[in-house]
């Protein structure tokens, strides 16, 4: 093995305890120690190829969210399906990640957020985000960077099914009252916190289709110009 594909190694076994410390802890209760005993490497290293536990775990949710995208991404855009059958793929997806990621993405969603600090992301006129307090003060500027990546990449998985869901706006599949693009950011959000916390095991028995196919079904209607 030479020096190229033994640094290759190294990086892959520290992602792959990362990701194993991180989904049975989470953040916070995550150790940079218990991270490099399981990858069985050093501190020196781990920091050496990704500068910072909150740049550990960014590394790994970035590599998830890219995949994720690419799959959203080709669902939104096969416009040779209808509005209904691509919402429907996208949820699909998205269930189907949330289901094999469910506490990366819980803690990625209330934990690197901070939102349970009381900290929201809100639109700037450029087409930014800028982080907003709803109590207390913020904090220093390079941290609330950190925090708004998450926020965008949160934001960037909500962009396809939007983006469909506009199209079913301007082509009329849907009527007056369903014009506004918040209807769709609802949808995606509700669906991740059907997946975080729903109560009985019945809905691990739900294939993810089914279950997409259900919540676009009794999401859109009313909505709809077609017939249901």
């Amino acid at each position: 093995m030479n020096k190229k594909e033994k640094e290759l190694d190294k990086r892959n076994r520290i992602m792959v305890a990362t990701e194993a410390v991180f989904s049975r802890r989470g953040y916070a209760q995550a150790t940079v120690d218990e991270i490099i005993a399981l990858a069985d490497t050093g501190k020196g290293t781990l920091y050496k190829y990704f500068g910072s536990k909150d740049d550990l775990f960014y590394t790994l949710v970035s590599q998830k969210h890219n995949e994720l995208m690419i799959q959203m991404q080709s669902v939104a855009g096969d416009v040779q399906k209808g509005i209904e059958e691509r919402l429907v793929g996208i949820l699909t997806v998205w269930i189907d990640f949330l289901r094999k990621n469910t506490v990366l993405w819980q803690v990625l969603c209330f934990e690197m957020t901070c939102s349970n600090r009381g900290y929201s992301a809100v639109e700037t006129e450029n087409g930014g985000l800028r982080l907003e307090a709803r109590w207390g003060d913020l904090p220093p500027l390079e941290e609330q960077e950190n925090i708004l990546r998450y926020h965008r990449l949160l934001e960037e998985e909500i962009r396809p099914i939007t983006e469909v869901y506009q199209a079913g706006i301007r082509n009329r599949f849907f009527n007056e009252i369903a014009s506004h693009d918040d209807i769709a950011k609802n949808i995606f959000l509700a669906v991740a916190m059907l997946v975080f916390f729903h109560t009985t095991n019945n809905l691990e028995k739900v294939s993810a289709e089914e279950l997409a196919k259900n919540i676009v079904k009794i999401r859109l209607y009313g909505l709809s110009e077609k017939e249901q």
